[in-house]
Order: structure tokens, then sequence, then C-alpha cells
């Protein structure tokens, strides 16, 4: 444990009976505060005795919105939390999940966005609220990316995109002791949209397409229903919007390709 507050008992004792162990205590709280601000102002100032280390900070609660589930055949259930950046995901982060309306006709959706890491949405903490316009349609026809951008400086930006319009809404959230003004803010964020490439313009997911698209073409037979097979289950994930579906899609994508490539 560090920090000075943690020499008090009774820190000592709630830890200890929150994790059933008991805690290390053998490095002094204070010096070990102040270690981290040294070594954190000599990385700022590019200091050569700490030019190999390197922090990242990370996102600390998980940030997400509330969907609707399918419970049954033709049930659905409202209030269930739907992780979009989870925590501990080194910042800055932009994530999206796409999500799909669940009625016919329904003319709008709102987007509540919150933290926290219950499953249930009302147990976690709402941040704001977002009421998105989309077109008359069958439940299940209309779709609107949900893209969370979240800066060190905890800025959280929202983005929505009705897919069928391409109208977006946007909405930013800032921590209360963030003091940076409106324009600073948009400057950040204008920096950040790298991190918004789709993921099938990233380059790691192009490079693999491209490689599995190669072999398709040179090879006959049974090796190219299998590339076949595979490129449409990683085209299903690119689509999903779903960064751990994408990247484990691509993964097995790039075994098969590899492993084909020797029996060919």
């Amino acid at each position: 444990m560090i920090g000075g507050a943690t020499k008090l008992t009774i820190i000592y004792k709630f830890v200890s009976k929150l994790f059933k162990r008991i805690p290390y205590t053998h490095i002094n709280p204070d010096e070990a505060v102040a270690l981290g601000t040294a070594i954190q102002a000599a990385m700022k100032e590019r200091h050569k005795d700490v030019k190999e280390v390197i922090l990242t900070d990370v996102c600390p609660f998980t940030l997400g919105t509330e969907v609707v589930r399918q419970i049954g055949e033709g049930k659905y259930e409202d209030g269930y939390f739907c992780p979009i950046i989870e925590r501990n995901t080194v910042i800055p982060a932009s994530r999206t999940e796409r999500v799909y309306t669940v009625h016919d006709d329904q003319t709008e959706l709102c987007i509540n966005i919150l933290q926290g890491e219950h499953r249930f949405a009302k147990f976690n903490v709402l941040l704001g609220k977002m009421l998105i316009e989309i077109p008359k349609n069958k439940a299940g026809e209309e779709a609107i990316d949900i893209t969370y951008t979240y800066d060190i400086n905890s800025i959280l930006e929202v983005e929505a995109v009705v897919v069928s319009t391409k109208k977006v809404h946007s909405q930013i959230i800032k921590g209360q002791t963030i003091d940076m003004d409106d324009e600073a803010i948009a400057a950040r964020l204008k920096e950040l949209s790298y991190l918004k490439i789709p993921p099938r313009e990233q380059e790691a997911n192009k490079l693999i397409i491209t490689k599995a698209e190669r072999l398709y073409s040179e090879s006959t037979g049974e090796i190219r229903r299998r590339i076949e097979h595979e490129l449409l289950k990683f085209d299903i994930a690119l689509n999903s919007q779903n960064k751990s579906k994408i990247d484990a899609a691509r993964n097995k994508l790039e075994e098969v390709v590899e492993y084909l490539k020797e029996d060919y």
C-alpha cells in the first residue's frame, strides 16, 4: 500500500478484511508517491536517465451504454449495460459499438452514457444522454454506430452515426476538474481523430485481407473454400464493430493463411 493515508490502522484493517490477506507494507508509503512523481516529472522533461521508462494511463472505469437484450423468441428486456471502452484500457482510446432498432417504425433511440461495472445499467453512473432521430423502418433494419473516444485529460466524446443517413450526433463530457476551454478540447479531440479509423481501413486488417485474397486467387479446391469461409467470418466481425471480435477473427484468419500457405 502507498500513500500517507495507508498508515492509518483503520485503512490497514479494512484492506486486510476486503482482500482477506495481510497487505504488503514494507515500502515507505510517502516515499513511493514522491518517487512516482519524480519519475513522471523526469519523463515530461525527457531526462536521459528515464528514457527507457514507459508509463501509460488507463481508463479507470468501464464506459458504455444501455441496451435491450433478447431473452426469448420475440421477447426483449431493457436495462442491460453494454461496455464500449473496458476499464484498464490504455488511453487515449476510441471504440465503436453498433446497435440496432428493436421495434417496427421506431423513430428515435436514446443513448444513455454510462460508467461502471455492473451488468445492469441502473446500477452504473449516468454521465449523460443523447436522443437520436432515425428513419422509420422494420425492427433491426436501422443501425447506429456509437463511438466513445476517451482522452488522458478525462474528456469523453460520444459520437453516434445513423448508418443509413450518415447523420452524426456528438456530445462531449468532461471531468469536473478539467480547466480546458471548449477550443482546447476541440483541438485535442481533433488530434485523436486518427483513433476513429473504421476497422476495415485499419492497416492490420487491410493487410491480412490482402494476404488472404491473394492466396485465394492463387489456390483452388478445398484451400480456396477454407479461405473464403474465414474471410466471411472476418467480414461479419468487421461489420459488428466489436474490437474483441475483430481481433479474434483477424488472429484466426492469420493462422489459417499461414497454415494454408505451407500446404499450398
